[in-house]
């Protein structure tokens, strides 16, 4: 394994898509695919696609920029559309390994190897375990701690308001917060209170340490 490379297959799916009308899944599929616009191309194995309606899957080839990779699709999406009796968000498994097959151009659905497999199966655990965020590595000990970490961002973000998972998104593509606010149109101080509230020192620990974790096992 040391002589192969690590990639991370994102695997996910809307939760409540059919709770929305049908004119409403149209336009939240326009704002899925604007969330994977937000993510870095230079990192971007095979691009992001959408199939069997509300499924969606791509690659990272760096997988230490996985976890931010998916918050950024959440955030994008809580961001966006929220009904009295439905709030859009997305289910996400980060599956990290080799790959066996990459396939050319929008197919990542058709790809096969480690990470497909992990990313996969968990996707299909997380449903009963009523998880929206999760990852497995080839390391027991990696996975460990990041069920951990897992289970508080994702209760974080289940928290976030429209306004808050706004802010977030924002500010982990790495705008500062006179740039969010200038976004926004309101003032440095609302930014910072939205983010505050949001729990974004959290985030960001957890996007540091995800990172570190990763990249070190990638480069021993």
């Amino acid at each position: 394994m040391k002589n192969r490379k690590i990639y991370a297959a994102l695997t996910g799916d809307l939760i409540g898509f059919t709770k929305f009308e049908e004119k409403q899944r149209f336009e939240i599929l326009s704002l899925l695919k604007d969330s994977f616009k937000k993510i870095p191309r230079r990192i971007i194995a095979s691009p992001f696609v959408i199939y069997r309606g509300d499924s969606f899957q791509g690659v990272i080839s760096m997988p230490q920029e996985a976890m931010r990779a998916a918050i950024i699709i959440r955030a994008g999406l809580l961001s966006k559309f929220k009904l009295k009796t439905a709030r859009l968000d997305a289910r996400i498994a980060i599956g990290l390994g080799t790959i066996d097959y990459l396939p050319p151009g929008n197919r990542a659905g058709e790809g096969d190897g480690e990470a497909f497999r992990n990313s996969g199966i968990e996707l299909d655990r997380m449903k009963k375990a009523e998880r929206n965020l999760t990852v497995k590595t080839p390391w027991q000990e990696i996975d460990d701690e990041l069920r951990t970490e897992c289970a508080l961002l994702d209760t974080l973000m289940q928290r976030w308001t429209k306004e808050q998972a706004e802010a977030i998104l924002y500010y982990i593509q790495g705008s500062t917060q006179e740039e969010i606010a200038k976004t926004l149109k309101i003032s440095q101080p609302a930014v910072f209170q939205r983010l505050r509230i949001a729990g974004y020192r959290a985030v960001q620990a957890a996007l540091e340490r995800y990172g570190t974790l990763i990249e070190y096992k990638v480069r021993t």
